[in-house]
């Protein structure tokens, strides 16, 4: 994941309160639900020393945007000075509510969010008509595309191949023209449908096309969206246009698509992970990533979401990039060196060297250490 999304974060040099929190809609008492669970955090930021400008900033913020739809969501803030610098919509709420104040933003659950959320396509289509919606890989309520592509009909040569008029042959010569016909207009409609499709990836950046309905038509959007025409790759998966039912299935089937796409593309990156390591080109632990990041050797950054028992490291209040376990190991004078949980400073020094970042699940049958994959190979071992 590009973390360059983040960079608005460390737009300031003064303290910054990071804020997560729960903002689902799921029942009327939504909005008092919210509303308590941000006094809790207020007070907490209050008593950690945030000013009253930012504390107000983060309110006004609460309960906006996306977070205002019906369904289970978060919101993750961060604001300095009175200034907001970041607002955005988690696609599933934070295990628990956190804020912090500190002199670097805590944007672990956001990012951990974002590289569990990606851009796809979704159609639904019969012979005739389709549906093309595509997703950014920011979770809202509705998508930020929509085309209905609507196809000929096949009426006028369903009544053909019944009709015995002159100079015209009837019984099965005429249905097999006529099927032949029937079957080159859905091939006509399929590739409108597939312009739409392209369009739709193209404007979203879609890394996976989900298509549901008619096998037949489905199978002729393949062709025309063959790898020549579009690398991306499509999932067929059950539901489609017949009705809401078939809707619902859809949407269904997509939401575990996605689910199973994404843990797939994670543990391709953990066995590269784990290749690289072999060959040493990449490093294991949290001293190795901290050592290398300070080097600005770090291609990829892995890092777990369990913060449970998280650690601390030291940093320099004006070079980003530096980060360690002792802090004499910095070179800072004492006032510039702070401290503060490990994962917000990895992250800072990864941002401020352009490295990316790959969350790093636990499938309970491989160690979720921290680590890293180098930009060139590792000469220290």
């Amino acid at each position: 994941m590009d973390l360059g999304f983040l960079r608005p974060l460390y737009s300031t040099d003064a303290p910054v309160a990071s804020v997560h929190l729960d903002t689902s809609r799921q029942s009327t008492d939504a909005d008092k639900e919210i509303e308590l669970r941000w006094r809790h955090l207020r007070q907490h930021l209050a008593e950690l020393g945030t000013d009253r400008a930012t504390l107000d900033v983060l309110e006004e913020a609460v309960g906006d945007g996306s977070s205002r739809s019906y369904g289970h969501h978060g919101q993750s803030l961060f604001a300095s000075r009175g200034e907001l610098l970041g607002e955005h919509t988690l696609a599933i709420p934070p295990q628990s509510d956190r804020a912090t104040w500190m002199p670097v933003p805590d944007p672990l659950p956001l990012v951990v969010d974002r590289g569990r959320h990606i851009p796809y396509v979704l159609v639904a289509l019969d012979r005739v008509n389709a549906k093309v919606v595509g997703y950014t890989d920011r979770p809202t309520e509705r998508p930020v595309l929509e085309e209905d592509s609507q196809g000929e009909t096949m009426h006028n040569i369903d009544g053909l191949g019944g009709r015995g008029g002159p100079g015209q042959r009837g019984g099965l010569g005429g249905r097999g023209n006529a099927k032949h016909a029937a079957q080159e207009m859905w091939r006509e409609n399929t590739a409108k449908v597939a312009e739409h499709v392209r369009e739709a990836v193209r404007a979203v950046d879609a890394k996976i096309i989900l298509v549901g309905g008619d096998e037949e038509a489905i199978a002729y959007l393949r062709d025309n969206l063959g790898p020549r025409q579009l690398t991306t790759p499509i999932r067929h998966i059950p539901g489609g246009r017949g009705g809401p039912d078939a809707q619902a299935r859809l949407h269904e089937a997509a939401e575990q698509a996605l689910s199973d796409f994404i843990i797939g593309e994670h543990d391709a990156a953990l066995e590269d992970y784990q290749q690289k390591l072999a060959h040493d080109q990449a490093v294991k632990g949290t001293d190795e990533a901290v050592h290398m990041l300070t080097e600005a050797r770090v291609q990829t950054l892995f890092l777990g979401a369990e913060r449970q028992g998280e650690s601390e490291l030291h940093a320099s209040l004006h070079q980003p990039i530096l980060v360690a376990k002792d802090p004499a190991d910095l070179g800072q004078p004492e006032p510039e060196v702070f401290r503060a949980p490990a994962s917000a400073l990895m992250l800072r020094s990864a941002v401020a060297s352009h490295a990316s970042f790959t969350e790093l699940l636990d499938h309970g049958q491989t160690s979720a250490d921290n680590g890293a994959i180098l930009r060139f190979a590792n000469n220290n071992h």
